[in-house]
C-alpha cells in the first residue's frame, strides 16, 4: 500500500503511452484554457454570467478521444446516449452526473485516467460541448507528450487504437521522464495541459498530491478485493461529498496493490466502488453514506456482489442496452451515477453499509431489447422492449426478473420520412418516482418504418424520442431533425398507436415560456418544425434569424434559435420575425417564416407570455409524407386552440381517384398563458410554383369550430406552399409562410442549394481586445465579409471556474464592421479574447487572448 491516493507508475503494456494527454492550448472558443500570465502578475477574476444557451430539441453530440460519440444532456433531455465507434460495440461505460456536468468514461480508458495518462476532463461531455467540441468540430486538438496535435474526429477511433496498441511509442513518441526520487517513470504534471473547468471547482487533478495523507482531517483507507479475495489492481472508488462544506469534493482512490488512502475533512460522503476481475466481470459496490468522523477503513469486496439478470419470455429477443444507476439526493442537490453495457452478462452489484431513506436515494435498472440482425446489430428490428425497475433507499444487490408480453403495454408506431433514403432512430427513456434513466440508446430504422414497442408499466412513465439522420463528415450520423414526446404512463395489456414525423412541419407553441417579457427584457424562441402529432422538434438549418422591431426600429437580432433583448420601457408596437431555411437537407417545409405583430408594455412580477399565434395543418399523408387521394385529413384537428375557440378532431378523407383539390384541416393555436383575443380573421393563400405566385383559398369554420381550407392538389414535381394571415380581436397579427409544405412526389430530393461562401474567406479574426484611449472601456472590432449576418463575441476568462464567459454579443450585418465594448472598471487583471462566428455558427476565428489591467 502506498501513502497516496493515486499512483503515477507506468502500467506495463505492449508500448509506452506518450505522457499525459489533454486538450491542446490551441483549442478554440469556450475551452477553459489556462490564460496567459498578466504582465503585472495579476490574476484574472470572475466574469459576469454568460447569456443563457439557446434551447433546442436537436441533440448535441461530442466525439470522445476514443472515437465514441456521446449525446449531451440538455434542457428537457436529461439522458445521455452513447454511440460506440465501429469495432467498439461491446465497450461498457461508467457515467456520472455531478453539479450539472455529465461524465462518460469507457472501460478501456479507466486505468489510463487513473495512471494520469489521460485528463479525466476529456470525458466531461458537458464541458466539452460548452467548449465547442461537439459535432460541428472537424478535429480534436490534443497535447500528446507535451506536443500539440489535431486529430480529425473521423480518425479518433484509429488514433485511440494505435495508442492502445503502443504504436505511437514505437514511432518515437517522447518517453516519460524519470522520477529522481523513485527511479520509476512518471507521467506529465497537470500544468502541462490546459483545463476544462467545473462550476465551483478548479478541476480534477490528474496526478497525486503527496500531502493528501498528511495534515488535518480523517484518513480514509479503501481496500479493493476481487472475486478470489485477493487485492484487486483494476479497481477504484469514487468519493463524492454530499453536504456543505465537503460538497465540492470529488476524488478517486486507486492503487495497483488494491489499497489507497486519502485524508478528507469530516463530513458525509458517497462511495462508488468498481472492481473489474480477470474475466472482465464488472462489480459495482455502492455505499450511500459514509459519515467520516474519524480515521476509517472500507473494504470494497467483489465477493459480496450478485449478478444482474433479466429474461424475456419472447424467444429471439436480446438486450441492446443495459444501464444500472442511482440518484442520491441531499439538500445540496442530486448526484446521478450509472454503468452502461450492451448485455446483462458480466454485471454484478451490491449495497455496502446501511440503507438511507426512500427520499434520499432511488436506484434504477433499465434495458432496451430487440431482434439482432445478421450483422449482430439491431437495425430494423420489428419490435423493441423497454424495461425499468427501481428500488428506494438503497442500491441493488443483484437483481433477477422474468418478463412476459402480457405484463407490458404494446405501442404500434409509424415513422414517416421527410426525405427519401434517410435513416431514422427511435428510443424510449423511462422514469419512475425518484429516478429518471440518465442514459439510453436509440435503435436505427430505414425510413419509413413500422415498429411495435413493448413498454414497462406499474409506476413507470416513458418519453419517446425520434430522429431523422444524415451522414456526417466524420462517419457518424448527424441528427437532421430530432423530436421528443412528453412522459406518459401505460397500463399492462394496453394497446395504442402513435405516429412520428408526419407533415406539415410548422411552428408550435406548447409551453408559456416560448416567448415573453419580464420587465423590459423580451425573449422569443419558437420551434418551427413540429410534426402533426405535437412532437416538439428541432432541425438543422442552412440559415436562421430572429429580428425584433419596436415601433419600426430594430432593437434585437440573433442567428435563430432564441433571441433575448433589452427594450426601452413603456408600451409600444412590436414586430417579431423568425425565419429559417433548410433547403439543402429537406424537400418539405424547407423555408419557414413567421412574423408576429403585437403590443407590449413593461411588465411586473414574473412577467407575461407574449400574445402570439401559430397556424398548423393536418392533411392526410402517407408514410412518405405525400398527400393521399381524398378530400379530408385523417388527423386534422380543425379547430382553434386559444380563447374563443374549440379543439376538435377532423374526419377521415375518402379513398378514390385523386381530385384536383384537397380539403386541408387547419387550426389557429395561441401561446399558452398569453392574454390573446379571439380570432377575428384567418386567411390562407397557396402556391404551387414555389412562391412565384399566390392564390387565396377559402377557409370555412363549422359549428364545432373546426376549420378547413380547400386547396389545389399538387401534381408531379409540384409542391404546395402555404401562407396564413391571422388577426385577433386585440390587434395581434400573424403572417406565417411555409414553403414546399406538401407534395406528391416521394422521389423528389432537396433542391441543390447555391454554393455558400467559404467561412474561411468571409470571416476573419477580430481585433485583439484593448483599452480605449480614455482607459475606461475594453474594445474590439470585427468585419463581416459574408453575404448574411454573422455573430461576434467579446469574452472574458473566469479563473475561478476555469471557463471563458461571453460578456457581449454583436450581430454584424453583411459587409459591415461592428465594435464591441465593455466597461474597464474595478481593479485587478482580466483576460479577454474576441471571436467571430460564420453565419451558420459552424466555424469560428478567435483573436489572441490578452490580459488587461483596469
Amino acid at each position: 500500500m502506498r501513502r497516496e491516493a493515486r499512483t503515477t507508475r507506468t502500467r506495463p503494456g505492449p508500448g509506452r503511452w506518450p505522457g499525459l494527454i489533454g486538450l491542446a492550448a490551441a483549442a478554440l472558443l469556450g475551452t477553459a484554457l489556462v490564460p496567459p500570465a498578466a504582465a503585472d502578475g495579476g490574476t484574472p477574476t470572475a466574469a459576469p454570467t454568460a447569456p443563457a444557451a439557446e434551447k433546442s430539441e436537436r441533440p448535441r453530440a461530442v466525439t470522445l478521444i476514443t472515437g465514441d460519440r456521446v449525446l449531451v444532456p440538455g434542457p428537457g433531455r436529461p439522458r445521455t446516449e452513447v454511440v460506440r465507434a465501429p469495432g467498439r460495440e461491446g465497450v461498457r461505460f461508467s457515467a456520472y452526473r455531478v453539479d450539472g456536468h455529465q461524465y462518460a468514461v469507457p472501460e478501456d480508458a479507466r486505468h489510463l485516467v487513473r495512471d494520469g495518462r489521460l485528463d479525466r476532463r476529456l470525458f466531461d461531455v458537458t464541458a466539452l460541448a460548452r467548449a465547442g467540441y461537439d459535432e460541428r468540430r472537424r478535429d480534436l486538438p490534443l497535447t500528446v507528450g507535451g506536443k500539440q496535435r489535431r486529430v480529425p474526429t473521423a480518425k479518433l477511433a484509429d488514433f485511440w487504437q494505435r495508442l492502445r496498441d503502443g504504436e505511437t511509442a514505437a514511432k518515437g513518441a517522447p518517453e516519460a521522464a524519470p522520477n529522481a526520487a523513485s527511479g520509476t517513470a512518471r507521467s506529465a504534471t497537470p500544468a502541462d495541459v490546459p483545463r476544462i473547468g467545473l462550476p465551483g471547482v478548479t478541476g480534477e487533478k490528474a496526478t497525486p498530491d503527496r500531502a493528501r495523507t498528511r495534515g488535518a482531517g480523517h484518513l480514509l483507507t479503501v481496500r479493493h478485493l476481487g472475486r478470489d479475495g485477493a487485492p484487486a489492481a483494476d479497481a477504484e472508488t469514487m468519493v463524492i461529498g454530499l453536504d456543505a462544506p465537503v460538497r465540492h469534493i470529488r476524488e478517486f482512490l486507486y492503487d495497483d496493490d488494491g489499497t489507497a488512502e486519502l485524508r478528507l475533512p469530516p463530513g458525509r460522503y458517497l462511495l462508488v466502488g468498481d472492481v473489474v476481475d480477470r474475466d472482465r466481470n464488472w462489480h459495482r459496490i455502492v455505499r450511500p453514506t459514509l459519515d467520516l468522523t474519524r480515521d476509517t477503513r472500507v473494504t470494497v469486496d467483489a465477493r459480496t456482489t450478485k449478478p444482474l439478470t433479466t429474461t424475456l419470455t419472447r424467444k429471439g429477443a436480446r438486450p441492446a442496452a443495459v444501464d444500472v444507476g442511482f440518484e442520491r439526493r441531499t439538500g445540496e442537490g442530486t448526484v446521478g451515477v450509472s454503468l452502461g453495457s450492451t448485455t446483462f452478462g458480466r454485471l454484478y452489484t451490491a449495497q455496502l453499509g446501511a440503507p438511507v431513506t426512500d427520499e434520499e436515494m432511488t436506484s434504477g435498472l433499465s434495458s432496451t431489447w430487440g431482434a439482432p440482425g445478421a450483422r449482430g446489430d439491431f437495425a430494423n428490428t420489428p419490435y423493441t422492449y423497454h424495461l425499468l425497475n427501481t428500488v428506494h433507499g438503497r442500491f441493488f444487490t443483484g437483481f433477477a426478473r422474468t418478463v412476459s408480453d402480457d405484463s407490458l403495454a404494446r405501442v404500434t408506431a409509424a415513422h414517416h420520412a421527410q426525405t427519401t433514403g434517410r435513416r431514422g432512430v427511435k428510443g424510449f427513456f423511462g422514469k419512475a418516482p425518484g429516478f429518471a434513466a440518465v442514459s439510453g440508446t436509440m435503435l436505427p430504422f430505414d425510413l419509413p418504418s413500422r415498429v411495435t414497442h413493448y413498454l414497462d408499466t406499474r409506476d413507470t412513465e416513458w418519453s419517446g424520442a425520434f430522429g431523422e439522420q444524415t451522414a456526417g463528415p466524420d462517419g457518424f450520423p448527424v441528427y437532421a431533425t430530432a423530436m421528443g414526446s412528453d412522459y406518459r404512463a401505460y397500463r399492462a395489456g394496453e394497446r395504442t398507436t402513435e405516429r412520428w414525423n408526419a407533415a406539415v412541419f410548422a411552428p408550435f407553441l406548447f409551453r408559456p415560456d416560448h416567448a415573453g417579457r419580464k420587465g423590459d427584457t423580451l425573449w422569443a424562441g419558437v420551434p418551427l418544425f413540429t410534426d402533426q402529432d405535437d412532437h416538439r422538434a428541432g432541425s438543422l438549418t442552412d440559415s436562421a434569424s430572429i429580428r425584433l422591431y419596436r415601433d419600426g426600429k430594430l432593437v434585437g437580432e440573433s442567428n435563430g434559435g432564441q433571441l433575448t433583448a433589452q427594450v426601452p420601457p413603456g408600451k409600444a408596437r412590436f414586430r417579431l420575425e423568425n425565419t429559417a431555411s433548410r433547403t439543402s437537407m429537406f424537400r418539405l417545409s424547407n423555408e419557414v417564416r413567421s412574423v408576429w405583430g403585437f403590443t407590449s408594455d413593461t411588465t411586473s412580477g414574473d412577467g407575461a407570455a407574449l400574445p402570439l399565434w401559430v397556424v398548423r395543418y393536418f392533411p392526410d399523408v402517407d408514410l412518405h409524407n405525400n398527400l393521399l387521394p381524398g378530400k379530408g385529413g385523417t388527423h386534422g384537428k380543425g379547430g382553434t386552440h386559444g380563447k374563443g375557440g374549440t379543439h376538435g378532431e377532423g374526419g377521415h378523407g375518402g379513398r378514390g381517384k385523386p381530385s384536383s383539390v384537397v380539403t386541408l384541416p387547419l387550426t389557429a393555436e395561441s401561446h399558452p398563458g398569453a392574454d390573446v383575443g379571439t380570432v377575428r380573421e384567418l386567411r390562407l393563400s397557396v402556391s404551387t410554383d414555389r412562391g412565384a405566385s399566390w392564390q387565396r383559398v377559402p377557409v370555412t369554420t363549422d359549428s364545432a369550430g373546426k376549420r378547413r381550407a380547400t386547396v389545389p392538389r399538387p401534381t408531379g414535381k409540384q409542391t404546395l406552399s402555404l401562407r396564413a394571415h391571422l388577426t385577433d380581436s386585440r390587434g395581434n397579427t400573424l403572417e406565417q409562410t411555409t414553403m414546399n409544405a406538401l407534395g406528391t412526389d416521394r422521389t423528389a430530393r432537396p433542391p441543390r442549394p447555391e454554393p455558400p461562401t467559404s467561412p474561411q474567406q468571409c470571416i476573419s479574426a477580430p481585433k485583439t481586445p484593448h483599452k480605449s484611449p480614455s482607459g475606461f472601456r475594453i474594445l474590439s472590432s470585427s468585419h463581416n465579409a459574408c453575404s448574411t449576418p454573422a455573430t461576434f463575441w467579446l469574452m472574458r476568462y473566469d479563473a475561478g471556474r476555469s471557463e471563458w464567459h461571453t460578456i457581449t454579443e454583436n450581430v454584424i450585418a453583411p459587409g459591415d464592421t461592428a465594435t464591441a465594448d465593455w466597461p474597464c472598471r474595478g481593479s485587478g487583471t482580466h483576460t479577454y479574447r474576441a471571436v467571430q462566428f460564420d453565419p451558420n455558427m459552424m466555424f469560428t476565428k478567435p483573436s489572441p487572448a490578452v490580459s488587461i489591467r483596469c
